[in-house]
């Protein structure tokens, strides 16, 4: 049982944030709350979920180009300053920010590559379909991307043709990951497959909308024929692998979907593997010789790369540095 729960102000106090920007995080349902009566409560141990979830070599970007940022999450636009394009001049002819989307931990490995160029570097969680329409947009500078086309079965390029037309972009490959399920340790409910979402009373918690994720979930279902809508928990959505996998740790639902390195840091959770999905980065081909091109395409061809890969755990480095442009 949760004992050392805070109130928003106490949130506040601790993340010297304002206290609306806890309703928010809560609402948007990055930071994990209950309802006491009718106060809302968050326990200290989901403060270090949120924070080690954004924990990052980079500049935080909630403010700049974040995952709600643009017209297709259906809430308001930033301030018209902050939608600049990400290749234009910031004011006074400085050197615009690099912006790059990804939550991946492997994405902290570029990060520390990249300071190395002197350039101000911020990060998106952004998931990657609405990554790729910012990029589209000339947003953001990088975007990383696992999205599975159920025509093709195959990831990440038929999106790119279709999200970024006319758009010539490079994809480099960083690794695999495997996809799958967060249930309770021992899977009492015998959780197998895809189609054991259609079982009555089952509840689950989602992912946010645009995310890679989501989108193969949504895919399977619809190849299954089950109405997402009719499963428990569906319009529950949570907005990173680790959330996720705390709410079925807490008992908050009986199953997850995310990646296998996000049940690791919890031991009442199980992972049930269902898929292997690639993980990929894309640039504009425009961007090609610029340094911080030259640097990301050098350390991920690297060996040094793939060790440190192996070094976190979960990846597969079989297709590690396969290159194309389209």
């Amino acid at each position: 049982m949760e004992v050392n729960l805070l109130t928003a102000e106490d949130v506040a106090r601790q993340l010297r944030i304002k206290k609306h920007t806890v309703y928010e995080l809560i609402k948007r349902g990055e930071l994990p709350s209950s309802k006491v009566g009718k106060q809302v409560r968050v326990s200290q141990n989901d403060i270090a979920l949120y924070l080690e979830a954004r924990k990052t070599g980079s500049l935080p970007l909630q403010d700049y180009a974040g995952e709600h940022s643009f017209p297709e999450t259906g809430t308001s636009p930033p301030p018209a300053e902050r939608t600049r394009p990400a290749s234009g001049k910031e004011e006074g002819g400085v050197s615009p920010r690099l912006i790059i989307c990804g939550q991946d931990a492997c994405i902290d490995l570029l990060l520390a590559k990249f300071s190395s160029t002197g350039e101000t570097v911020l990060r998106s969680y952004m998931g990657s379909y609405n990554a790729l329409i910012a990029l589209y947009n000339d947003r953001i500078n990088l975007s990383a991307s696992h999205l599975w086309d159920r025509e093709t079965g195959s990831y990440n390029y038929p999106f790119i043709r279709r999200l970024l037309p006319g758009l010539p972009v490079g994809v480099i490959r960083l690794a695999g990951r495997m996809q799958g399920f967060y249930v309770q340790k021992g899977n009492p409910l015998g959780i197998r497959d895809w189609s054991d979402l259609a079982r009555e009373g089952l509840t689950m918690i989602n992912r946010e909308r645009g995310c890679g994720t989501r989108i193969l979930l949504d895919q399977k279902l619809s190849l299954l024929g089950i109405n997402g809508a009719a499963i428990r928990g569906y319009a529950r959505e949570c907005s990173s692998h680790l959330a996720c996998a705390a709410t079925v740790a807490k008992g908050g639902a009986d199953l997850g979907c995310g990646c296998e390195r996000g049940a690791e840091n919890f031991p009442g959770v199980e992972f049930i593997p269902q898929q292997l999905e690639w993980y990929d980065m894309v640039f504009p081909l425009a961007n090609k010789n610029t340094q911080v091109i030259r640097i990301l395409l050098s350390y991920i061809n690297s060996g040094e790369f793939k060790q440190d890969l192996k070094l976190l755990g979960g990846y597969d480095t079989s297709q590690t540095g396969h290159y194309e442009e389209l």
